[in-house]
This record gives structure tokens, sequence and C-alpha cells, in this order.
């Protein structure tokens, strides 16, 4: 890594050889170097970029500058197809190659593209690898603010070309200006930026080339980032300082100028570049295209100018273009807080920017809503004002934090919960309870053998007996009774208590306040249990009320207040806005020296549910991996609660990711875990025998997970679980019977499902109803009732076209159903044209084509040809997904696969095949469901019809 000592010496020599030529110049360098081969590189490498006609340290082989200046300007591809575009004019040239606007020639529908193409015989190695690896880093990406690649390919000639959306916009810059954007407007642009950017680093990728040339804003004001061409992926270690050392020189960081690691902190500083010229209209550097590269280099050593001094030395015209009625009115608007978020991207040294782009994300949401940032050392009386500003303008306007589907735990109540359980500390932890309340016999109360419940019962039993106890004393120990029967997840009896002992209670002493906002928290999170939505906000609310009022200046309590949310600030907020605020707190705990591993744990599980819950399972994975991992570097007890939710979404994002049988092992690691501590609970120690059950049933072993899923439903107390959470789990029970050929049962749990719904009152558009009826529509089609299944779906669809649209996983999932309904009314029209539409969505969701999803589409495109009487077709179709399906872990699919292909081979003439398949299908199919499955009675009409033996063994895979 290079030193700033070591950049200075290089200009220096620079600066003397720079004017020189041939051999004067190299002897000149030779002898300033002194045999210095490091230094000398640095200086020749300088040399070569003020020799470049473009930008500066761009990067361009200068074999690429040579053969490209040379060869064709791109007219004679005009006309010329590749793949299925066809070019009709030049619009510009990248840094790897001319960039050409085209259109769909294959007449599958009228499509507008930009195509970006290298020439085999003009490129070098570098430029050639670079260019590929733009493509391939583009194919990872899917985000609105992403010009998103569409296609790509290798021509005739052997040159590498790759497609994308064809962005019709101006630089972000220059847009702003145009539209006279004020600053708060700049701000909002702004954020569209982060967002891009943040994408782009949770798939391990550093764009390190963000300019306003490379951010263009279209005709709907929305922000498109282009040019990944110099993009790193943080874990590739062959990119090295010097041989891909692509910069444009005016954003260039400390750190790309100096041969030191690329990381997300260089993005950081781009961002800081890019903010500061947007708000003020000037480098934070002062550096101008007419400077010699040396100027440049040495204003880049130095620090950067104040937002807020850069603002006064705007013009007029400048500031009114931002909204501002003069220099100094612009600079008085950075004073809040601004400055210092500029500042703090603007650091020499990458660690003491920003952690993360989330993180300046919070800030300037901070910002634009009135409140301080963290960037910023903000005066108590500044913190007054903004906080009168927002409450009057926002009066209302608490906002949600995030969702946790199933309440998270503190780690003081399992701790509690554990003393109880541990002989000498049981004595101890229980001596309170003792000699306050008398609550039970002292040779019961030290007995290790009493139980939890057996104790709390007899407690309090005791306290309301003692009708004239002053509420002083009562109300601490109700709260703690409340408490520790949350621990052990009786919610009903944790609210009663909670309720009561927290009661008309105004602290007026700081730890009073806070030792009461903790409780809040736990009350809160029990009325959420209880799906007591609204109560529990109101609850939550009042304890971050608590917070501010009496611990305002203290960071751990404002986060306390900024993290703690529950499911009832969902259905009040929605989940985008609750994932926002939940990332927004998780960047300001990772901003403090020391944060709260209870807190950050609860962010991570919280977070990890909402990409549970969208099925989004790269964040799924990355968040329960990232939270166990931190769990572990704070020495968080493996049984601890606080990491149930986070193991919990690390099943479901290995579930989601077709790695069953490690879900399978981990559930019943978790479980066996669970049972033996005794730690979670019996509402969480079903959660995990439903994650078991749901890894036995995507395997196709039904009438396994059919005991597992019974069992699971018995462990849920009735008591203390919500109508949502009550309906769901015998949704998924149903599911299971109906797949193993009970349909009788699974109709009869569908439709008690269906009443409790509705009898709590829970709206037909409400996200949990909408997953239960799609449960309801397969179950339907699954036990053949195509009626009802077809109007269910019907209604279902449109009901999700209103709510969520059909760029939704929950539209892509019925899409599913739609084609098996289509399937047994054997429409094959309608088929045909769901699955085209399923396909073409499933790649808009950037699901690859080795995907399991893809073999199921081939399975219905057999399906659908089978019963148009293309029997070849069906045959092909039917291969190939039976190839696609040799990495599934379900047996009883691929069993059921070869059934199908059997049954085209008998059609087809072929009955040694067909008989061979059929005798694999046949035991796994008869081990897996009831003989009355529809699959398996098909299956051994099959079987009759070919001669095979009805003894076949039962047990065979």
């Amino acid at each position: 890594m290079s030193s700033p000592s070591d950049l200075s010496r290089a200009l220096h020599v620079f600066e003397q050889v720079v004017e020189l030529t041939g051999t004067a110049r190299d002897a000149l360098l030779d002898e300033l170097c002194a045999g210095d081969t490091t230094l000398k590189t640095k200086v020749q490498a300088m040399l070569a970029a003020d020799a470049c006609s473009d930008d500066p340290f761009d990067a361009h082989d200068g074999h690429w500058h040579e053969t490209l200046a040379a060869a064709m300007d791109g007219s004679a591809w005009i006309g010329r197809v590749l793949g299925a575009w066809k070019i009709i004019a030049v619009t510009g040239r990248g840094g790897m190659g001319n960039v050409y606007e085209v259109e769909r020639a294959d007449g599958a529908y009228a499509q507008r593209a930009a195509l970006k193409l290298i020439r085999a015989a003009a490129d070098s190695v570098s430029v050639r690898s670079r260019f590929l690896r733009e493509r391939q880093i583009l194919a990872q990406l899917r985000h609105k603010n992403i010009a998103a690649l569409l296609d790509g390919g290798i021509t005739d000639d052997g040159d590498p070309y790759f497609v994308m959306e064809y962005v019709e916009g101006v630089p972000v810059d220059c847009w702003c200006d145009d539209h006279q954007l004020n600053v708060r407007e700049r701000i909002a642009l702004f954020l569209q930026i982060l967002d891009a950017v943040s994408h782009a680093h949770r798939n391990l990728l550093v764009h390190r080339d963000l300019k306003t040339s490379n951010l263009l804003v279209d005709t709907t004001g929305q922000i498109k980032l282009l040019d990944f061409g110099i993009a790193k992926q943080l874990h590739d270690q062959q990119l090295t300082a010097i041989a891909d050392r692509a910069v444009t020189l005016g954003f260039a960081s400390p750190e790309q100028l100096k041969d030191a690691p690329i990381t997300t902190a260089t993005d950081i500083w781009q961002l800081g570049i890019l903010l500061h010229l947007l708000l003020t209209g000037l480098h934070p550097f002062n550096i101008s295209p007419d400077m010699s590269l040396a100027t440049q280099l040495q204003q880049l050593t130095g620090e950067p100018e104040s937002l807020i001094k850069s603002a006064s030395r705007t013009t007029a015209s400048e500031a009114a273009l931002r909204g501002a009625s003069s220099p100094a009115a612009l600079a008085k608007i950075f004073h809040n807080g601004l400055a210092a978020v500029v500042a703090t991207c603007l650091r020499h040294d990458p660690a003491m920017r920003y952690a993360s782009v989330d993180a300046l994300t919070a800030d300037l949401r901070a910002w634009l809503d009135n409140l301080p940032v963290l960037a910023a050392n903000t005066p108590k009386s500044e913190r007054a004002r903004l906080w009168f500003r927002r409450n009057r303008m926002l009066t209302a306007s608490l906002a949600a934090i995030t969702v946790a589907l199933i309440v998270g735990t503190a780690v003081s109540l399992w701790q509690a919960r554990e003393a109880i359980r541990e002989g000498a500390r049981a004595r101890e932890s229980l001596q309170f309870l003792s000699d306050t309340l008398a609550a039970a016999a002292p040779e019961q109360a030290l007995n290790s053998e009493v139980s939890v419940r057996q104790l709390l019962k007899s407690a309090r039993q005791q306290l309301e007996q003692r009708s004239t106890l002053d509420n002083k004393v009562k109300q601490p120990v109700q709260r703690m009774l409340g408490r520790l029967y949350f621990s052990v997840g009786e919610y009903r009896q944790a609210a009663e208590l909670l309720e009561l002992g927290t009661r008309d209670i105004e602290p007026t002493r700081r730890d009073e306040a806070l030792a009461l906002a903790d409780d809040l928290v736990v009350y809160s999170d029990t009325l959420a249990a209880l799906e007591r939505g609204a109560d529990s906000v109101t609850i939550s609310d009042r304890a971050a009320a608590l917070r501010r009022h009496f611990a305002s200046d203290d960071p751990e309590q404002t986060l306390r207040a900024l993290a703690h949310q529950t499911l009832g600030h969902v259905e009040k907020y929605g989940w985008e806005t609750c994932r926002k605020r939940a990332e927004a707190a998780l960047a300001y705990a990772m901003r403090m020296p020391n944060p709260p591993p209870d807190v950050v744990l609860r962010l991570y599980s919280d977070l990890s549910s909402v990409a549970n819950f969208t099925n989004d399972r790269d964040r799924l994975r990355q968040l329960s991996e990232q939270g166990l991992m931190f769990a572990d570097q704070h020495h968080v007890a493996l049984e601890s609660p606080s990491r149930f939710t986070l193991l919990r979404n690390r099943i479901e994002g290995l579930l989601l990711d077709g790695h069953l049988l490690e879900a399978e092992t981990l559930s019943r690691d978790a479980i066996a875990m669970a049972e033996k501590t005794g730690g979670v609970g019996s509402t969480r120690l079903s959660v995990l025998y439903s994650t078991l059950g749901t890894s036995l049933h995507h395997q196709g072993r039904y009438r396994e997970a059919q005991t597992i899923f019974e069992h699971a439903f018995e462990l849920m107390p009735r008591t203390d679980t919500g109508p949502r959470n009550m309906a769901l789990a015998q949704g998924n029970l149903a599911l299971v019977h109906a797949d193993a050929g009970d349909s009788t049962a699974a109709l009869r749990l569908m439709a008690r499902a269906s009443e409790e719904m509705n009898a709590a009152g829970i709206k037909p558009e409400d996200p949990f109803n909408i997953e239960l009826q799609s449960t309801y529509i397969h179950v339907l089609l699954a036990s053949r009732h195509l009626a009802q299944a077809t109007a269910q779906l019907d209604q279902t669809l449109a009901l999700i076209r209103k709510t969520m649209g059909e760029g939704s996983d929950e539209y892509a999932r019925l899409l599913g159903a739609a084609m098996e309904a289509a399937r047994q009314s054997r429409n094959v029209t309608r088929g045909e044209q769901l699955l085209t539409e399923a396909r073409a969505r499933a790649t808009q969701h950037g699901i690859p084509e080795t995907h399991l999803r893809f073999a199921q589409f081939l399975r219905y495109e057999a399906s659908f040809a089978l019963l148009r009487g293309d029997l070849q077709a069906a045959e092909r179709a039917q291969r190939e997904a039976l190839q696609k399906m040799q990495s599934d872990n379900n047996t009883f699919t691929i069993a059921l696969a070869r059934a199908e292909l059997a049954r085209i081979l008998k059609d087809r003439g072929n009955r040694s095949e067909a008989r061979t398949l059929i005798e694999q299908a046949l035991p796994v199919l008869r081990q897996s469901v009831l003989p009355q499955q529809p699959d398996l009675m098909s299956a051994e009409v099959l079987a009759g019809e070919l001669g095979v033996s009805n003894t076949l063994p039962k047990s065979q895979t």
C-alpha cells in the first residue's frame, strides 16, 4: 500500500520529467527514481495517463486506443443483426467499445435497447476481460435504478457483446439544474443513487466509477446507474491496483490513487463528491478540467473544502437553482448536519468514512425528517429546535421500524429463566419473590425441581390475594412476572400483568423512565404476539417517547427507540417503510463503538424476517448468516432466544435455495437443543417443528411431514396464538394432508382456517389472508376440486393484481396453480399462455434457468404437448425436465416425473422403457403418499396397462 509520502515523491518526479521526451525523459526518470522500481512504475503510469486524450487515468489500454482510432467509426455495423437484435444507430463510445441503439429483430415483441460491443481484432486482453466481467456483473443485478442486462452473446467474428436497457436521460447534475431542484429535492433524488449502490454492495460489488455521466435521470425522474465496466467484486483478489487502476481522476478516492485495497469505502468517497457537486455546483477539491494532471493530483492530497464554504462561493444564480435566495442562504441550509455528512464521506482514511451506504442513507433520511444526523455533533439547542419543527410538521408521524413475524425476546428474559432453572442461581433469583410475596412455601421456592410455570402461577395467586399492597411495590412485581410469563410463551397472562404493572405510571427520574420503557417494549411485543397490532404500536410509541424525553443525549437509548418494532407496525405502515427504518436503525447501531447485542440481533432478525416473507432469498441468507455471526462474535450462548428467529430464517433460506437435507438437519439439531434446554417455549418449538415439516414436505416425504406438522400444531398454545398464525398453521397442515392424499382432512382444516380468519375480522387483502387463500387453492387442486379451485383462483388473482401487482411473488406463485388448473381442465391454449408468462416472470425476477422451477415448467410443457397429441415434443420436454431434476432432493417429484415420462413413452409405443420407469417410480410413490392420492392412483393404472406386477417392494427408492 502506498503512503501519502510515496504519492508526493511520485508527483515530484512527474513534474520534473513531464515536459521532456524520448531519451532525455528516460535518463532523468532513471536518475530521479534511483533504482526504486515501484516509484518508477507510478510515475510511468502518470505519464501514460497524461498522454491520453480521454479523462486522466481512464485506464484504456494504449493498444486499444490506437487500434480503435484506426477502426471503423461504427456506422458499418448499422443494419447488422446480432442474435435477436438489429443495430439501428450509433449512440456513443463507451470505455471499452462502441454503444449502439438496437431493436428486437425476431418479431417476439417490440423493444428498444442499447448494445455494447468490442471488436476481437482491436481489443486488448485487459479490455476484453473487463468487458466480460461487466456483463457478468450486470447479470447479477436486478434493481429499478440500475440499467438492466437484457441479453448477451458472441458475434460470428468472435466479438463479445451485451444488450442493456436503453436509458433516454441526462446526467444527474444537469437534470437537477434544468429542473431547478432545491436542496431537499436533490437529496431525495440522491437517495435513489444510494439505493442502487447499496444493492450493488449487497451483491458484493463496488462500482468505483460513480460520476455524473454514469448517473442518468430518465423522463420519469428515475435514476439509472450505468457502466459497471470497472466494478470490483469484493471477493476477487486478482484485481491489482496497477493492472486494473481504472478511475476518473476528479472522483478518484485516495486508495485508488495509492494502490490501496478497494472496498465499499471507495464508493462512499465518490458519493461524497457527487453530493457536494449536486448541492453546490463546485468540486470539493476545486479541480477544474483546465488544470494539469500534476495539479489535480496535488489538490486531491489536500483536505476537501467544506460544503458551507463552497456554498458561500457560489454565484447568486447557482444558489437560486438550488432554491436559495443567496449564497449565504444556501450555506445556512448546510449548517444543520449536511456539511458533516459530506465531510464524513470525504475523509482520507477509509475507516473514518461511513461504514456503509446504508449508514449514509440513514443520516440523509434523518436530515430530511428534521432529525439530528449521527455524523454531526448537534448541540442540544439545535436538537430541540429540530424536534419542534418535525413535530409541528409531522404531528402524527411516528414511523414504524420493522416487522417481527414471530416476536423476539430479550436475552435478559432468557437469562432470568435460566437462573430459575439452575440450582444455586435459582435460590438467588427466587429469593426476591420469596421475601416480597411469600409466593410459595420456602421449601418449594428453593427447590430446583419446581417448574417455572408452577412458581409463576403460585406467585401470581399470592400477589392477587394481597389487595392492600401498595401499587409502588405491587406494580414492579407485576411487570417482572409479566416479563417472565412472556419468556415462557404465555402471552395472555403476560399481557394482563404488564397492563396492570404499567398503568398510570408517570416516572420523574431517568432510571425509572428507562426501566419502564424496557417493560413497555416487552408489553408491546406481547400484544403483537396476540395480534393486537394497534395496541402494540401505541405501547411501543409510549416507550420511545420516554427514551426521547429522558435520554435524548444517549445514543443507546436513541437506538432502542428507533429499533423497536412489532407486527403491528407492519399493519400500520407496510413492509417497505418498516424495512427501510430497520436498515436505518441497523446502520445507526453499526456506527456505535459498542452497540448493544440484543438490539443488533433483533434488527438482524426483523430484517431477515422481512426478506423471508417477501421471498428475497439472497437477503434472507445474507442477513440471517450475518446475524448469527454477530452473535458468535459477541459470545451469545447457542441456546439463547436471541438467536431463535435468525436460526429459523436461516433454515427458511436453505429451503428457498433448495438445500433441503441441510435444512432438515439444522431443524432437527435446533429442536434437540430446544427440548434439552427448554429455553424457547412451546410456541417457538412449534415453529421449529414446522420448519422440519416443511423440509420433509419439500422432499416429497409427505407422510413423515404429516406427523411432524400435526405435532407442531399440537404444540401451539390455543389461548396464546393469534388468529393469523393459527390459521396459517392449519393451512400448512392441510396442504401436506392434501399432498399425501387425505383430501377430507385437508378440506376440513382449510374450512376451519378460513372461518377463523373471517371471524377475527381480518380483511381479504391482508397479506396473511392472501397467503392462506393461495394455500387453499393448492389444496383444492391437489384434491381435484377443480371448479371450486378455479373460482377461488380467479378471485385471489384479481385481489393480488389490485393490492400487490402482477410483479409480486404472490402473483408468480399463483401462476403455477393456474397452470395446474389448466392442465386438469385440459385447456391447452390457456395453459401454454400461462407457461409463457410464468417463464418470463421467473427470468425477470433473476431466477436462473438451472433453478428447479424451470424443470417444473418443462413438465407442464410436456403435459400440454401430450394433450395436443404432440408426443415427440412431450417426450423431449419431459426428458429435459428429468435431467434438470437430478440435483433435486424431492424423490417423490422425480418418481412422479418418471411416471409421467412412462405414460408418454407407452403412448409412443416404447413399452420397454416405460415399464422400467414405472417400476422405478411406484415404490417411491407408494412410500410417500396414501393409496388414494390421485398421482399414485394414475401411476397404478399405468402399471396395470404395462403389465407391471402389483407386488413391487414398498420401500424401494
